[in-house]
């Protein structure tokens, strides 16, 4: 199907390019510019990315326990 509408189009470009006219040249510039367009591209497949994950428990120390602020009174 793709083929068939590329076709057509290259035959369009051709048609045009026999009249000299500046609207035909805009039309062969937008013709080209669609024949870009289906030009099947290739998909680029992403591969998973994998990654390990190593988990490393460090012992904590003990907490010292916190001064409680006392405040004088006068």
């Amino acid at each position: 199907m793709i083929e068939e509408i590329k076709k057509e189009l290259e035959s369009k470009i051709k048609e045009l390019e026999r009249k000299n006219q500046l609207r035909s040249l805009e039309m062969i510039e937008w013709i080209k510019w669609l024949l870009t367009k289906l030009e099947v591209k290739e998909e680029v497949k992403q591969e998973p990315i994998k990654v390990e994950l190593k988990e490393e428990v460090e012992e904590k120390k003990p907490a010292t326990p916190k001064k409680k602020i006392v405040f004088k009174k006068k």
